[in-house]
């Protein structure tokens, strides 16, 4: 019996699920890590605390399981997008790794956008943001020049994992779009690119399929975990791509929203154009020639987080969030933008700043808790309409995950606001369920594949109510104008 594992290194914790080629899952372990701020907008996190929590998680796996230690194992990984790694020809970090959230480089960013910005557009398909990877090296270059000159390899957050494991260092297409240094037509490092910047094509890592075994665990590795069987890897992919690719089944018709901390929207690339690049992130996916269009809004659960903080830290969010049907369609004209962090997709602005909006002597704490709840959903439908799909088959489904999927009524307001069906399906493991299905794809065997795509079933199916929808309608019209007003 062959078990295949997903690892997910996220920004918080390293979690692994494990399931076997009959098409069960059967248990998952994870283990947790913090981000340091060392100064205000600073984001960063050492890489040996990945290693530890996987070193955990999995010693805590075999325990659960210990018929995996004979049997042959697949790795499959997904983890964190853009976050920058730095190595030495030995093998040694040479700085704490920069997140994806960290905030330092918009002198950067700006300068990439004065310089190179329609070369960005053209050839890695996006804007330059803070988020990105290029501009953390950029940063590095000017602020850190002797590191920058010991650098042997940059790696993305799993890709280090990977190393550890195997010795090679490696990535993929979908993380590698990430960094916006990769040509996205081409699948390849953009040395053009890479030659104005001053970073050499050695420095970068080797691009490998995402569903490709690219190595064994390193044998020492293997005898301190008690492994007895084969143990291969592969790359997986970035975390968004293995949560499509572990949710979607049909990428001509299906959606997916996710909504943790950030909130997300994407669909596969259906069409030969990409309308209003720049208004959102296309990317490489973990489909070999399949690409996808992402939006993001940064404060997504955040958001409801943050407000139950200040007013009910000791409510569970089944309590909090229930009294939110107290107060009708549109909370009676309180309109809440999620711009706490700024924001991504569709204004591309960290200046911009949150708002209640419309507050009155008559507002309950009903209506601002359901504003939340309708700003957190209008913004990713406003991020879902800058994203130019242009598909001859719209979108006819939705499948959601994250934090919203264990609370139905948020899954209906979605499907009013979005006019679309919502899906829950059984398993909600997220990039780690993708990760998986990427260690299974590398057996090459059609029917395993279908297997373990039927193993996770529809759970609940939520149909817009088609009176409702009118009703979100016009909150949604004011969302977006105050929104367009904020921005401009």
């Amino acid at each position: 019996m062959t078990y295949f594992l997903g690892v997910d290194l996220g920004t918080g914790s390293l979690k692994i699920i494990l399931g076997n080629e009959n098409g069960s899952l059967l248990g998952s372990t994870s283990s947790s890590f913090v981000i340091s701020s060392p100064q205000a907008g600073y984001s960063e996190q050492n890489p040996a605390d990945w290693q530890q929590a996987f070193d955990q998680a999995l010693t805590d796996l075999i325990v659960q399981f210990p018929e995996i230690v004979e049997a042959p194992l697949i790795l499959g990984f997904s983890g964190q997008m853009h976050s920058l790694v730095l190595i030495n020809q030995a093998g040694n970090i040479l700085r704490p790794a920069i997140l994806w959230n960290d905030g330092r480089t918009t002198a950067e960013v700006q300068q990439l956008r004065d310089t190179l910005g329609d070369h960005l557009l053209s050839v890695e398909k996006n804007i330059p943001l803070e988020g990105f990877t290029l501009p953390k090296i950029l940063w590095v270059q000017k602020h850190q020049p002797e590191i920058w000159k010991q650098t042997w390899k940059f790696m993305l957050p799993k890709d280090y994992l990977v190393y550890y494991l195997t010795g090679q260092a490696f990535t993929d297409p979908s993380d590698a779009a990430g960094t916006i240094m990769f040509d996205i037509e081409k699948q390849c490092w953009d040395e053009a690119l890479l030659k104005q910047l001053n970073i050499s094509l050695e420095q970068c890592p080797k691009v490998q399929p995402s569903t490709k075994i690219i190595g064994e665990m390193k044998a020492n590795l293997k005898q301190r975990f008690g492994l007895k069987g084969s143990v291969e890897l592969v790359m997986g992919g970035a975390d968004n791509a293995c949560g499509a690719f572990g949710n979607l089944s049909d990428p001509q018709t299906q959606g997916l929203i996710s909504v943790g901390t950030s909130g997300v929207v994407l669909t596969y690339e259906t069409g030969k154009t990409q309308q209003g690049l720049g208004k959102y992130h296309y990317f490489n996916s973990v489909i070999a020639d399949q690409n996808y269009k992402m939006g993001v809004t940064l404060a997504a659960g955040y958001s409801l987080e943050w407000l139950k903080k200040l007013l009910a830290p000791e409510e569970s969010f089944p309590t909090f969030t229930q009294s939110a049907k107290d107060s009708p369609i549109g909370s009676q004209g309180v309109t809440f933008l999620p711009y706490l962090f700024g924001e991504r997709s569709p204004y591309f602005d960290p200046t911009l700043s949150g708002a209640l909006l419309g507050l009155r002597a008559h507002h309950t704490r009903s209506d601002i808790i359901r504003s939340i709840l309708e700003g957190i959903a209008f913004s990713l439908r406003n991020v879902y309409e800058n994203m130019g799909i242009q598909s001859a088959t719209p979108i006819q489904v939705f499948r959601i995950t994250g934090g919203a999927v264990k609370n139905p009524f948020w899954l209906q307001l979605f499907a009013d606001v979005f006019q679309r069906k919502m899906e829950v399906l059984s398993f909600d493991e997220g990039p780690a369920y993708g990760a998986m299905l990427c260690a299974a794809a590398s057996k090459n065997d059609s029917q395993l594949l279908a297997i373990w795509q039927a193993a996770n079933p529809i759970k609940m199916i939520y149909h817009p109510n088609s009176e409702q929808t009118i009703e979100y309608q016009k909150a949604y019209v004011r969302f977006k104008k105050l929104s367009d007003q904020l921005a401009s």
